[in-house]
């Protein structure tokens, strides 16, 4: 029978990956997908790869004269819970999550954005962290920076973001019943995003890009209006990151 408490902590494992303090910067921008991180890199000055395991990868770089980290943080509850409670570890302060979202009502299009003022918990990762009745909370001097900065890209929806661990299960009666507790879309990894941050009291915020719409039945993953949107996200994540004034270590 185990006899340790834990099998292994995120600290361990950064050490075992011969990581160290100081490498991240305060702030990090956080996608699932890697060709936005990829995106994110490219407006980096001198980027040094400084954690990469199981796929996931971050670097560390400058912007303006500041240290920022950008990186592919997981797809879904369970990777995005694993890779959020390293880079906490790791000494982030701040995290921005760049993502992509179901829209939950008929008004909110394609290549729309969705800013997250609260998140509702429909996956199983968390449930290892808190109770159930846990409510995480995004940070609102973060959100109110994106919502300022992404209001100039695009259309912004601000509300309530469930997130789902079965994207094949969205029937009516699961959907319907998220959409009576606030939600205006779902995801698959902001749950467990915010919730790791707030439990290493760290500052986050959530913004999302739509690829489809459970209510009319859009599909928008291969849309241009998704594309751009990707794109205008990244810009305005910079801008965001011009506005809460990142310093070096």
């Amino acid at each position: 029978m185990m006899q340790r408490d834990v099998h292994m902590t995120p600290q361990a494992l950064l050490d075992s990956l011969q990581f160290k303090s100081g490498d991240f910067g305060r702030i990090a921008l956080v996608s699932g997908q890697v060709h936005r991180a990829q995106m994110c890199l490219k407006k980096l000055e001198n980027p040094v790869k400084n954690f990469t395991f199981l796929g996931y990868t971050f670097w560390t770089g400058a912007y303006k004269g500041m240290k920022i980290t950008v990186g592919n943080g997981g797809f879904y509850a369970p990777d995005s819970a694993f890779v959020t409670e390293l880079l906490c570890a790791g000494g982030i302060d701040t995290f921005v999550r760049l993502g992509s979202c179901g829209a939950l009502k008929e008004d909110i299009n394609i290549g729309d954005f969705i800013l997250a003022d609260s998140v509702i918990r429909g996956d199983g990762a968390t449930r290892y962290y808190v109770d159930d009745d846990y409510v995480p909370k995004v940070s609102g001097d973060i959100t109110a920076a994106v919502e300022k900065a992404f209001s100039l890209a695009g259309k912004v929806h601000k509300g309530g973001v469930w997130t789902t661990d079965a994207i094949f299960k969205e029937t009516k009666e699961i959907v319907n019943s998220y959409i009576n507790k606030g939600a205006i879309a779902v995801d698959m990894v902001t749950s467990p995003f915010v919730t790791l941050a707030d439990l290493y009291k760290k500052k986050s915020a959530a913004v999302l890009t739509v690829s489809d719409n459970l209510i009319t039945g859009e599909l928008g993953f291969a849309d241009y209006r998704f594309f751009e949107a990707e794109m205008k996200m990244i810009d305005s994540a910079f801008e965001v990151i011009k506005l809460l004034g990142a310093g070096p270590r």
